[in-house]
C-alpha cells in the first residue's frame, strides 16, 4: 500500500520548522517526530523526519564517510544498538537513514564478502529472471548475509 508522492509546499516546510521548534526546541537532531507531525496536515512522522534531515538540518554532510565517522556510527551502534536517531544522535554529521545503510551495506561484520563463485552467478541470474531486481528479497532468499547492493554490483 504505497502512498503517492507529494512535494513538499514552502508553507509545510514552514509549519514544520515552527513544529521542531515548538516540540523540540534547541535539539540539533529532533526526534519528537510523532508530536512535530501534528503540526503538519497531511504529513506523517516519517515523512517530516525524512523531510527535516534530507533538506532543513544544516550540519547533515553528503558524499562520502570519512573513517572517524565510521567510527563514531560504530561507537553509536555498540551504545544503543539499530536505533538509528539515536546512534545519528552519536554521530552528528549523519542522519538515521545515512548511519542506516552505511551499517547495513558497508560496516555490519556480519556481511558475507566471500568471493562469488560461478554456482552463485548463475543462482543470482536465475533469481533477477524470476523475481526481477528486487535485491533485498533476492538476497535474504538467496544469499543471507549478503547485501543487496553486492547482488545489484555484481
Amino acid at each position: 500500500m504505497s502512498r503517492e508522492r507529494r512535494s513538499w509546499t514552502a508553507k509545510e516546510d514552514q509549519l514544520l520548522r515552527e513544529a521542531v521548534q515548538k516540540e523540540d526546541p534547541d535539539n540539533a537532531n529532533p526526534s519528537k517526530w510523532h508530536a512535530i507531525a501534528k503540526h503538519v496536515p497531511n504529513r506523517t512522522n516519517k515523512d517530516c523526519r525524512k523531510r527535516w534531515f534530507a533538506k532543513m538540518a544544516s550540519d547533515v554532510v553528503k558524499g562520502g564517510w570519512s573513517p572517524e565517522e565510521d567510527e563514531r556510527l560504530v561507537k553509536g551502534i555498540e551504545r544503543y544498538g539499530t536505533r538509528w536517531s539515536l546512534v545519528a544522535s552519536v554521530v552528528q554529521t549523519r542522519n538515521s537513514d545515512q548511519c542506516a545503510k552505511r551499517w547495513t551495506d558497508t560496516l555490519n561484520p556480519a556481511i558475507d564478502r566471500t568471493t562469488w563463485t560461478s554456482d552463485a552467478d548463475e543462482l543470482l541470474l536465475r533469481a533477477v529472471a524470476e523475481h526481477g531486481k528486487v535485491w533485498t528479497k533476492i538476497v535474504k532468499t538467496y544469499f543471507p548475509g549478503r547485501t543487496g547492493l553486492s547482488a545489484k554490483n555484481r
